[in-house]
């Protein structure tokens, strides 16, 4: 990968689509003053050279606003259009007591494998090595809160994004997940082993 610098071209041609777009210069200069194009660069610094997935994998980062103190059954009814009162993921809070800290801004790395081949272990094992953090899931339900159209923004539908700190649930390791499917969302809770397909997204963070 070049580590030249960003070229006047390049530059013109970010104009030139924001033009494209039909963003104003009003709302463009409203992206550099509150720091979004600045976390939008830090995104594609941190997707390009601090974070290189395995082989035949790809990573994307996302920057989402997290309430690690929201009541469980809320959090899931945010991130959530059509979770049913009595699926298992509604059952489990207990194991992911919330935490004094408010809302923050949390950047979150995710890991798919478009080819095949990944698996709930194999992602772990590739976080570890990279000295990433497992996320929980309340980081997961606020993706699905705040990104209905991820699934549209990432070209999969459907689309799982699982959080990497598992439970026990039955006597089985299962893990917490928000699936995209057309205009629907749902939080669901899987057996660990079962994310294995092209789909999945394994969410972690620094």
């Amino acid at each position: 990968m070049s580590d030249k610098l960003v070229t006047s071209s390049q530059s013109d041609s970010v104009r030139n689509m924001a033009i494209d777009k039909g963003v104003s210069r009003q709302q463009f200069q409203q992206a550099l003053d509150n720091g979004s194009f600045s976390r939008f660069l830090d995104s594609l610094k941190l997707e390009l050279k601090d974070i290189q997935p395995p082989k035949g994998a790809r990573v994307r980062v996302l920057t989402v606003k997290v309430n690690q103190e929201r009541e469980w059954q809320e959090a899931i009814d945010a991130a959530s259009t059509k979770t049913m009162v009595y699926h298992n993921v509604r059952k489990i809070g207990r194991q992911y007591p919330p935490v004094e800290m408010g809302t923050i801004e949390q950047e979150i790395i995710l890991l798919n494998f478009p080819n095949g081949g990944g698996n709930w272990d194999k992602a772990l094992r590739w976080a570890k090595s990279k000295g990433l953090n497992r996320t929980n899931p309340r980081e997961v339900f606020a993706i699905g809160e705040h990104n209905p159209a991820l699934h549209t923004k990432l070209g999969q539908n459907p689309m799982y994004v699982v959080a990497t700190t598992d439970c026990t649930f039955e006597s089985n390791r299962y893990a917490c997940s928000v699936w995209w499917y057309d205009s629907q969302r749902e939080t669901d809770l899987c057996l660990a082993e079962s994310f294995i397909g092209i789909f999945n997204w394994f969410a972690f963070r620094k």
